[in-house]
């Protein structure tokens, strides 16, 4: 039995991870492929499916227009087809928009965990309620600014969970901006994709109680995770510029910050952590001094850093700031045992 349930959660994190890369909701990311792209709603909300001419999506290109023209606002659902083995779209009133056939992987995977054990019904039940479950998907203007909002429920029903997504443009692509979208790829494609976002906004809920949150707003990106019991855990990165290479970025746990980090094209240039009390606990550049603290701010430890590498005499201290130990570097190896310090 606990054989069988290695085996299945295995199946299913399987099937969770592709599902979550080739689902009509936000970024994909293909299976086995270091390689990002934007997902089918993404791009019929850009304008971006209009100029590839796709003739898989013309029908649901042409809802879009139609209703956005007529109304200002179109609705649509999507969802994935386990017998069919394929994605469908449907309009608000069932008619079929698009339809596109599932990976081979993914549908092996699907095969592979319906015969994996005897419960094939208790499994069959769960994959249909965690990927037949349909995608809502509203798109509108906000103030004259497009805004897409997604909305799906996940199984297994009796958890309650729901996924929703709402991204607002700062205004509307050009034609010319929609075709150098189409050429970039992976990081280029996510930054240029960022640029052009006035705010996004994604929450997870469990029996409609908010679990996790996800926003990206005027170059900051915060995403926060809630226990059962209302702790939570904050990720915040404050970038400096558009090229989302520099800025800061702090964790926090229940509102306390614990750890900062500063990096400059993409790589880290300085380490900050800190104790429960808020005062610095250590302090780690990749060249300058690396210093550790006592609770009551005291230096505790100081050595000398060059390139990422310890380089040159460290110092211990006690908590009166009187120094008790030497200990000697060079090219991140302590030369010789440490010299304490009378």
């Amino acid at each position: 039995m606990k054989k069988i349930f290695i085996v299945l959660t295995f199946i299913f994190i399987s099937l969770v991870s592709f599902a979550d890369n080739t689902n009509f909701v936000g970024v994909r990311v293909p299976l086995g492929e270091q390689k990002i792209e934007l997902d089918p709603n993404i791009k019929v909300f850009l304008g971006l499916s209009k100029i590839e001419n796709d003739p898989k999506y013309k029908k649901l290109v042409d809802y879009v227009d139609e209703n956005l023209n007529k109304k200002g606002v179109v609705k649509y659902s999507a969802s994935i087809s386990l017998k069919k083995g394929a994605m469908e779209v449907f309009s608000e009133n069932g008619t079929l928009l698009a339809e596109e056939k599932l990976p081979e992987e993914f549908m092996n995977i699907a095969g592979y965990a319906l015969n994996a054990g005897e419960n094939k019904e208790d499994i069959k039940k769960m994959l249909k309620e965690t990927y037949e479950a349909p995608t809502y998907i509203t798109i509108s203007k906000n103030n004259g600014k497009p805004k897409i909002y997604m909305e799906r429920a996940m199984g297994p029903i009796e958890e309650g969970i729901k996924m929703t997504e709402e991204v607002i443009l700062k205004r509307e692509l050009t034609e010319a901006e929609k075709k150098e979208m189409l050429s970039l790829k992976n990081d280029e494609l996510m930054t240029k994709y960022k640029s052009y976002i006035e705010s996004e906004i994604s929450k997870g809920y469990q029996n409609n109680k908010v679990v996790m949150a996800k926003e990206f707003k005027n170059l900051t990106e915060t995403a926060v995770i809630y226990d059962k019991d209302n702790s939570s855990v904050k990720m915040e990165i404050k970038y400096k510029d558009n090229s989302l290479k520099n800025g800061t970025a702090r964790s926090y746990t229940n509102n306390k910050l614990v750890q900062e980090m500063v990096f400059e094209n993409s790589t880290a240039i300085l380490l900050r952590e800190y104790h429960d009390n808020g005062n610095l606990a250590a302090e780690l550049p990749a060249n300058g001094e690396a210093k550790t603290y006592y609770e009551n701010g005291k230096v505790k430890e100081s050595i000398p850093i060059k390139n990422g590498k310890r380089e040159g005499v460290g110092k211990e201290y006690d908590e009166t700031g009187k120094v008790i130990k030497e200990t000697l570097y060079r090219n991140d190896k302590e030369m010789k045992k440490a010299k304490k310090v009378k």
